[in-house]
């Protein structure tokens, strides 16, 4: 069975006779992360991750919801449980929250932003999963709704967490942003094909840097379209994730790996014929990331 992580939309029962090309229900991701031998890229054209732990990371799940609004995330405990076991075994430390209403989000948020630890660490890293809606929404707990960009990843930009000033950020959301469904096209057996100049400024005293710097968004879903979870393996998304994660962090840059996860992505295709697409942006994200599992310095 699957569900959407916009909480509202129902599914219908497996069909025996709906035959896409497809498995129904892959097997569950079993998070075994191959480690690395040395550390990759140029040190002027990478950041640099070799602290040990390599950093901090917060996972939230939110799981169940005060109003039938908001169904259960069947199929959460196993995302949460996949997600915790790779980054730990990427070398980072977890947090993991439950359950949390708007104003323990919003604590949470700001106790991760505030940590100490974070000083020496060489990232971070804050997961959701949870329902979501469109413009940038999530839904806590109490069925209340926080902002992605006011309310989550302002604590963590050059102003707001000083500690991570220069450091690598990587967000991670598993949740619907809107209720569109996409059923895809048919292929036709073809392979599937995928500056500007600032002016001078007089006396300039001071060099300032951005505010929003060195930060990686990950979106399970693309705009206004559902995010898919099964019931029994988890979300199609985090399922791809922590797959190619695994497979290719030894010698792979995160980047070069999210492209390889929406490919992974890609062959998954629902009991009703739908398909769904990841996404990313970068905010000044300037140096190519390798996690070099195993390594540290």
């Amino acid at each position: 069975m699957e569900s959407t992580d916009s909480g509202s939309l129902p599914t219908s029962p497996i069909n025996p006779s709906f035959n896409p090309g497809v498995e129904f229900t892959k097997q569950t991701v079993n998070v075994q992360v191959k480690q690395s031998t040395e550390f990759h890229g140029d040190p002027g054209d990478t950041y640099r991750v070799r602290s040990n732990p390599k950093g901090w990371v917060l996972l939230i799940n939110n799981e169940k919801f005060e109003s039938e609004t908001f169904s259960t995330r069947l199929g959460s405990e196993v995302d949460e449980r996949n997600l915790e076991a790779l980054f730990i075994q990427l070398g980072f430390k977890v947090l993991v929250r439950r359950n949390l209403k708007k104003d323990e989000m919003r604590r949470e948020l700001n106790s991760f932003s505030d940590l100490d630890d974070h000083l020496a660490s060489d990232m971070a890293v804050v997961c959701i999963c949870s329902h979501g809606l469109d413009n940038g929404k999530i839904i806590t707990s109490d069925c209340k709704e926080i902002d992605v960009r006011e309310d989550i990843m302002r604590k963590f930009n050059n102003e707001e967490c000083k500690n991570l000033k220069g450091k690598p950020k990587m967000f991670i959301f598993q949740a619907c942003r809107g209720s569109e469904k996409d059923f895809g096209i048919i292929e036709n057996n073809r392979e599937p094909t995928r500056s500007l100049k600032s002016t001078g400024v007089d006396a300039i005293q001071f060099k300032k840097v951005p505010t929003w710097e060195d930060m990686l968004i990950v979106y399970s879903t693309i705009p206004g379209y559902v995010a898919i979870r099964n019931h029994f393996t988890g979300a199609w998304f985090v399922q791809s994730f922590c797959k190619v994660l695994m497979e290719k962090s030894h010698n792979t840059d995160v980047r070069r790996m999210l492209d390889g996860v929406a490919w992974e992505l890609r062959e998954f295709q629902g009991e009703e014929g739908h398909v769904e697409s990841c996404t990313y942006e970068s905010l000044n994200f300037y140096k190519q990331l390798f996690f070099n599992p195993g390594m540290f310095e």
